[in-house]
């Protein structure tokens, strides 16, 4: 039997019997909903004003909630990949922090809400009040820079090249900057919607402005949901694909 856990009811499906079931959840009063959503609030407000990671820190992956390691697992990332990330389960806003390290030295944390779907009334992710002018988060090394939108997909890519993730769609002036200081070429792997097609015919059309050869990655799926060995073949990357990769 598979059991499902959804927003509104839990779902099952025998095999054997070749039948289903659906169990509705309570819901929700207003007046709890309007508590829980001011409890957010307020708590996601308290951990975007710290300059340092949100304490306390969970690492054990054991302690967390089913959708907090799903989410990961989604981007091929169990415990290993977890602990290499430097992930935890910050407990009190009910997010995963992924921190962002520069030489060594924390720059950026990202806390992501591992339940949000467009229907949800809390933001996906929050965020540090720093300055983002010349940030980005990277992974790996290579010949060409790719540049992704989020954290996991600059982190799968890394695995086999160099990702830059560029935290959303927008290319800063001073990311563009660190770029040409790179003096690599550029390829812009972008998420597979409208607003990442638009974003990528901006920052090509940059890209290009200043001199930099550059190119655009197009895939059915986010780099962060491929495979190792699909990673590899939209890099144009030889390399024999290993049997676990695949």
């Amino acid at each position: 039997m598979i059991v499902s856990n959804q927003d509104r009811k839990w779902t099952a499906f025998c095999f054997r019997c070749d039948e289903a079931g659906i169990v509705e959840k309570p819901q929700e009063s207003l007046s709890a909903r309007i508590a829980r959503r001011r409890t957010e609030d307020e708590q996601d407000e308290r951990i975007a004003a710290v300059a340092g990671l949100p304490e306390p820190i969970d690492t054990d992956i054991a302690n967390w909630p089913r959708e907090a390691v799903v989410w990961l697992l989604k981007a091929s990332c169990g415990a290993p990949e977890i602990a290499q990330l430097g992930a935890y389960w910050h407990a009190p806003s009910a997010r995963v922090v992924l921190p962002v390290a520069d030489d060594g030295e924390l720059v950026y944390w990202q806390a992501r809400d591992p339940s949000w779907t467009r229907k949800s009334e809390r933001p996906k992710y929050v965020n540090p009040e720093v300055n983002k002018e010349r940030l980005v988060a990277r992974y790996g090394s290579g010949d060409e820079i790719v540049l992704t939108e989020d954290i996991l997909s600059a982190y799968r890519v890394g695995q086999e090249g160099e990702g830059w993730s560029l935290l959303g769609t927008n290319l800063t002036n001073g990311v563009l900057a660190r770029l040409i200081d790179e003096r690599k070429p550029v390829a812009v792997w972008l998420d597979p919607d409208a607003a990442g097609r638009k974003a990528s015919r901006d920052i090509t059309q940059r890209l290009s402005a200043c001199g930099i050869p550059n190119r655009v990655i197009r895939s059915l799926r986010d780099p962060k949901l491929l495979s190792r060995r699909q990673v590899r073949i939209e890099l144009g990357l030889n390399t024999p694909a290993r049997a676990e990769d695949s």
